[in-house]
């Protein structure tokens, strides 16, 4: 299978009379993005940025890494580049961001990965700014979170998903970059230190 050809909505199943909904035996729940931008506000103002951002980070990269791990067990893609690409693919569905792949170079044996990528409409950004001014670093933090979880599991080893351009902070798009730990710099200090513990 393609990635592009994975259905979620068909996937999911909705019981009425439970008031459980389903992905392969594990439960969903749907939350209005208005409400988590909510949450998101109130954690910065109650804990701090640092303290929000990282909470975010850990919490998008135990999604990212469940969803991938749910993808390998339960389909059979074309090759290993449609299973990794199908991350993209099930966030987009999701209705959090239009994720778009760009550049990919791995060689496993080298422990070499790097993954770029574009996202829009990244409900994050949205929500940041309904709240705040532009911000001065990147505001995806659960997007982040997410393609380094699922990057991880996908490649067997630590690898951080960082946002070199966010509407949040007034770029045009949203975009990310993937490589492991030791390939960054400063800059990304505060997301390999958050996601240092997975």
């Amino acid at each position: 299978m393609r990635a592009i050809d994975f259905n979620l909505p068909a996937e999911l199943k909705f019981n009425l009379d439970t008031g459980i909904t389903t992905f392969r035996d594990n439960r969903l729940v749907l939350f209005d993005a208005n409400a988590i931008g909510l949450l998101r506000q109130n954690l910065i103002e109650s804990l701090g940025v640092a303290a929000a951002r990282e909470f975010f980070l850990r919490f998008g990269f135990q999604n990212g890494f469940a969803d991938f791990m749910q993808m390998k067990i339960g389909y059979e893609f074309d090759n290993e580049i449609e299973l990794l690409a199908s991350g993209p693919v099930i966030h987009t569905w999701e209705g959090i961001v239009r994720a778009a792949p760009g550049e990919l170079r791995m060689d496993r044996a080298k422990g070499e990965f790097f993954f770029t990528g574009t996202w829009t409409n990244s409900y994050e950004a949205e929500q940041h700014l309904s709240f705040n001014e532009k911000s001065s670093e990147p505001v995806c933090w659960s997007l982040m979170g997410y393609a380094s979880g699922w990057a991880t599991a996908f490649f067997g080893s630590k690898l951080v998903a960082i946002e070199p351009r966010c509407v949040g902070r007034g770029d045009e798009s949203c975009g990310w970059k993937i490589q492991p730990p030791a390939k960054w710099g400063d800059e990304a200090k505060p997301y390999v230190d958050a996601l240092a513990k997975f």
